[in-house]
């Protein structure tokens, strides 16, 4: 059990651990626009042998799925997710069938 003298110890003030990866507003377009391709590249990493298109589909649908999300900061993560969980299913179905799905 931790005694109350040392946690009283403990100090952190609010907002200064970790002041970077606070979003201080609504991401602007320029930069909604650079997540898109940041996952779009990151797809294209993980997935080399599907069609760029088949990737900007993926990364399309998986924005659009996150577009009245309150909280934007987290959207590219899950976005990426999604697009990757989705894309992981749709090729391994190709794969199951022999390339006719």
């Amino acid at each position: 059990m931790i005694s109350r003298a040392v946690t009283a110890d403990w100090t952190v003030q609010a907002g200064t651990h970790c002041p970077d990866t606070r979003p201080a507003g609504r991401p602007t377009l320029a930069a909604e626009q650079r997540a898109r391709q940041d996952v779009q590249q990151r797809l294209v990493h993980r997935f080399p042998s599907l069609l760029p298109e088949t990737l900007a589909a993926a990364t399309a649908e998986a924005f659009a799925f996150f577009a009245d999300a309150r909280v934007r900061h987290y959207v590219p993560v899950l976005a990426l997710k999604r697009a990757a969980r989705q894309l992981s299913a749709h090729f391994a179905a190709t794969r199951d069938t022999g390339g006719e799905v």
